[in-house]
């Protein structure tokens, strides 16, 4: 067993954006007239827009009306976070170290291609990746492992050879199940609270990663 791709998740990995996206859901509350608590929100607030929009309003809602409420959330947080987005630190230099080492670089994410569309191209990062899978794709959301499977799938490895940067606990079972190794990033957990969790190895930013770091894990 080798290394031979690694995957990230988006939201929280790759940008520190989970903070507006909090504040987007306050808006799209305060729009809907809903008033949830943030232990109902947390209970909640799993998987993709297709999961999240029936459990706010009831399992009757179709599927175009699931993008229809979601595609107002995520307008909100562009509108939000446009002016703000940066990646996380060290990110850039990351990438160039993974391509430099010929490996493959997915990104597997819950949020819709208009959001990353929107992400990558903030933030130049777009030829960096050899797929970008999001909930258009596979719609089933973490924890559920398809989208990490769909992405290897795409990038034609076993999913036994790949590296998953992952921030949150449904992300890290979904790439666990998957059969891929994690790497955590402590940015919507603390680092404490991550490294409960089954990861290799707990990062804050990616400033002092080395391609040896992670070539190791295998």
């Amino acid at each position: 067993m080798a290394l031979e791709a690694v995957i990230f998740d988006m939201d929280g990995t790759l940008v520190d954006s989970l903070p507006y996206h909090h504040q987007s859901w306050e808006v799209f509350f305060a729009q809907q007239g809903i008033h949830m608590t943030p232990e109902e929100f947390d209970r909640i607030h799993h998987g993709t827009l297709f999961d999240i929009m029936p459990r706010i309003f009831g399992d009757h809602l179709t599927d175009e009306e699931s993008f229809r409420l979601g595609s107002m959330k995520e307008a909100a947080f562009r509108d939000l976070y446009k002016d703000e987005i940066k990646p996380i630190d060290g990110l850039i230099d990351w990438l160039e170290q993974l391509k430099a080492a010929g490996l493959k670089i997915g990104l597997a994410t819950a949020a819709d291609l208009t959001n990353a569309d929107f992400t990558v191209d903030a933030i130049h990062i777009r030829h960096y990746f050899d797929c970008i899978v999001t909930s258009d794709i596979v719609k089933e959301g973490k924890p559920s492992p398809a989208v990490y499977l769909y992405a290897a799938q795409q990038l034609q490895v076993n999913p036994a050879n790949c590296l998953v940067f992952e921030d949150t606990a449904s992300g890290i079972q979904a790439a666990t199940a998957a059969g891929m190794k994690v790497i955590g990033v402590a940015t919507s957990l603390s680092e404490e609270a991550m490294q409960q969790l089954p990861v290799q190895k707990v990062i804050k930013d990616y400033c002092s990663l080395a391609t040896h770091h992670i070539t190791s894990l295998f």
